[in-house]
């Protein structure tokens, strides 16, 4: 890898940068970005569009990002894989999953995409295709000064405890909803067509799959901390670790709440129409016979060609023909 001189820093591609020291921070204004980067006495966030080709080239070129990390990143991971977290040199690669940033969209249905943070004692890189929620709303809480961070380890964990607050608001929604879908069939009422418990399955189904599989890498990084680490870092970690398994459990309970709900409704369903065939099934019995008497009585024999006064044949024909399908029908084991 080139020294950092011959990599001069991607202005275009920055979407944010902070800097902390001595326990006070600033935005960094993205012409002094490369200064700050030099200061060692100063912990930076940089914050980058890794679609820009201009952070592509940057991420080949600086000597901040361990060639390893940069292929990993290369490899174009779209899915959440924290359990693919790396400890590479004295550095920290993190794939882990954020929601998208939908403006105007419904509450609760917003996708999730993939955050990439390369994290060392006094900088955290972080990447993203497409504008996340965690990041932009960290950005708004540092601008209003609401978080104070004094290192980029503090600012990662802060990172991690904004996604836990995004997906546990997102999961009171979904309970919210399923709440009231559970209130319609407790009183006995049909639930409706627009609220598809199929979907809210989906949904959770979808979270699970995406958001366990952190358990297992925060569970591997709980054992083996990077050397860096500190006691109080250690405890925060061990604190998002707890949190994440509560909400995976959460999780885990909507969904098994949505299939017991969507059973129950396809009962009420199944229920409804036995009743309706039921009510057809006795108006059949009913008008059965006055059927067949208007059906037999309303026979003109007289001027067929061979059938004149053959009545008693004639029933005698639609008897066996009954008896034989009976028969068949029998035998097939249909009745």
């Amino acid at each position: 890898m080139n020294d950092l001189n011959s990599a001069p820093f991607p202005i275009d591609g920055v979407v944010f940068a902070w800097a902390m020291r001595s326990g006070k921070s600033d935005e960094i204004p993205p012409n002094q970005i490369g200064n700050a980067l030099a200061d060692p006495d100063q912990s930076v966030w940089l914050h980058l569009n890794l679609s820009h080709s201009q952070v592509q080239r940057w991420l080949e070129k600086t000597n901040l990002v361990p060639e390893r990390a940069v292929a990993m990143i290369r490899e174009g991971v779209t899915r959440s894989r924290l359990e693919r977290i790396e400890k590479l040199d004295d550095c920290l690669l993190v794939v882990m999953n954020d929601f998208h940033q939908e403006f105007g969209g419904a509450d609760g249905e917003a996708s999730l995409g993939t955050l990439w943070a390369i994290l060392t004692p006094h900088l955290m890189i972080s990447l993203r295709n497409k504008p996340l929620n965690t990041t932009d709303k960290l950005r708004a809480d540092l601008r209003a000064g609401e978080l104070h961070p004094h290192s980029a380890i503090e600012l990662f964990h802060e990172l991690i405890d904004l996604r836990a607050e995004h997906l546990r608001t997102l999961l009171f929604r979904v309970s919210e909803k399923m709440d009231d879908l559970e209130e319609l069939l407790l009183k006995g009422r049909d639930i409706p067509e627009h609220e598809n418990l199929g979907a809210i399955r989906i949904q959770c189904s979808r979270l699970r799959r995406q958001f366990a599989p952190e358990l297992v890498a925060l569970h591997r990084l709980q054992k083996h901390p990077p050397f860096w680490f500190s006691n109080e870092d250690k405890i925060r970690l061990a604190d998002d670790l707890d949190l994440l398994s509560f909400l995976v459990q959460d999780i885990s309970n909507l969904y098994d709440r949505a299939r017991v709900l969507q059973d129950e409704q396809a009962a009420h369903v199944a229920e409804f129409n036995a009743r309706n065939l039921q009510v057809l099934s006795v108006m059949t019995v009913i008008f059965l016979p006055m059927t067949l008497i208007t059906g037999i009585m309303g026979m003109n024999m007289e001027d067929l060609p061979g059938l004149k006064g053959s009545f008693y044949e004639i029933m005698f024909i639609m008897g066996l023909a009954g008896a034989l399908v009976y028969a068949v029908l029998k035998q097939r084991r249909i009745i």
